[in-house]
Formats: C-alpha cells, sequence, structure tokens
C-alpha cells in the first residue's frame, strides 16, 4: 500500500487598508484551486465595502484545503470640526483622529494643523489622510485681529485696525463698550478705531467688536492700553 502525502495550498494573510467610501479588492492569491469565502461568494477575488476580517478557504484538485485571513481596515475621512484664527495663527480641529496632514494651498502639505503667521485673507483649508485618500477642503476667511492696541501718540500700535479684510466686498466694524453702548462704526471706507469716541479718549479697558465681512460674522474682544 502506497501512502501519497499530497500538500496543502500555500496562502498568505494579509493586512490592508482602504479608503472610505471606496471599494476595496480582497484575492485569495492562488490560482487552480475552488474558492469559499466567508461572505459566501466563491471567485478568486471579491470586492467589498466594509471593513472586518475575512477569510477565503481554497481547495486544490486533491481535495486539500487551506485558510486565508485578510483583515481590512478603514481609513476614515477627516472630519472638520473647526476652523479659526488665533492672533495669525490658523488653527485647524478635526473631530476624529487619523495621520492627517494639512494645506492652505492645496499643493504644500504640513503635518501640524496649525499654520503660523498668515497674511489676512480669504483661503482654502484642506485636510488629508496621508494614505492619499480623499481632501476635504473648506473655505475660511481669516482675519487677523489684534488683542491689544496703545493709542498713546507714539505712532506704535495706535490704531486698532483687522488685518486681511481688504479684499472684501461688503465689510462693516461696530465697536462697543462693557456695557454694550456703541463707540464706533465703520465700513469699507472706515475699518479702523483710535480709541476715541465723540471727541473723547475711552479708557484702558477690554472692548468687543462685531465684525461683518460679506456674510460672514466674527465678534470677539480686545484690550485698550494707555
Amino acid at each position: 500500500t502506497t501512502l501519497n502525502i499530497n500538500p496543502i495550498p500555500i496562502v498568505s494573510d494579509e493586512s490592508i487598508v482602504f479608503c472610505e467610501g471606496e471599494i476595496a479588492s480582497l484575492s485569495a492569491g492562488i490560482e487552480n484551486v475552488t474558492y469559499l469565502w466567508s461572505t459566501g461568494e466563491t471567485t478568486d477575488q471579491i470586492q467589498v465595502t466594509m471593513e472586518g476580517d475575512y477569510t477565503v478557504e481554497v481547495t486544490d484538485a486533491n481535495g486539500c484545503s487551506n485558510t486565508k485571513f485578510i483583515t481590512l481596515q478603514q481609513i476614515d475621512k477627516p472630519i472638520l470640526e473647526s476652523i479659526i484664527s488665533e492672533g495669525p495663527s490658523i488653527v485647524v480641529t478635526t473631530s476624529n483622529v487619523g495621520d492627517f496632514e494639512y494645506s492652505i494651498d492645496g499643493s504644500t502639505y504640513q503635518n501640524s494643523p496649525i499654520f503660523e503667521s498668515v497674511t489676512g485673507g480669504s483661503y482654502i483649508i484642506y485636510v488629508r489622510d496621508k494614505n492619499l485618500c480623499s481632501v476635504v477642503t473648506q473655505p475660511f476667511i481669516h482675519v487677523v485681529i489684534p488683542s491689544f492696541f496703545t493709542p498713546n501718540g507714539d505712532n506704535s500700535n495706535d490704531i486698532f485696525m483687522p488685518e486681511g479684510i481688504e479684499s472684501f466686498n461688503n465689510i462693516s466694524m461696530s465697536i462697543y463698550d462693557r456695557y454694550g453702548k456703541l463707540l464706533k462704526f465703520g465700513n469699507n471706507q472706515s475699518t479702523e478705531w483710535d480709541g476715541t469716541s465723540n471727541g473723547q479718549q475711552m479708557p484702558p479697558n477690554d472692548y468687543w467688536y462685531v465684525l461683518q465681512i460679506d456674510s460672514t460674522l466674527i465678534k470677539g474682544h480686545f484690550t485698550l492700553k494707555r
């Protein structure tokens, strides 16, 4: 009696990543066998859209079987939570975690979600995963608001004036004291404040601004120092 020992089909387990919203192609990686996937399909390759663990049992002509394991992980798209101006910096926050990179020109990307020393103006913020999955974009008006000014006549920081609003069509700015009294209203021709109201110098204190730029409303406060 001759005993023949047939080798089992050789398979290699895999870990695969794919981008959210795309289709992942899974392959048994072996020919001339029959296939039975954990999805019930019987082809050498299958296409799926859900992450998870998949198996394919392959059987050769001698009836010998082996099972390949595939782990499929989805790379999520970035979800933009907020984009804010902090002085001359633009700070981007996502509500999910990933290996993200960021751009304000769609060409040059950086690892940090903070863009420092950015001139005021209109930008498009780009966020993507480093695996080059889909790019998420959002328009953003970056206005650099001084945190304080010192109208003491020394020609240094004497004027409160937002930076980066010059190129917009419709601009208005209102300045209020802590009690909500309107001290200054300006539009496209005059979006600055010298620290006076009705010819009187306002005392050192915190003041509030409301800035309307086209359809965007920006509110905040700043300090007058003397």
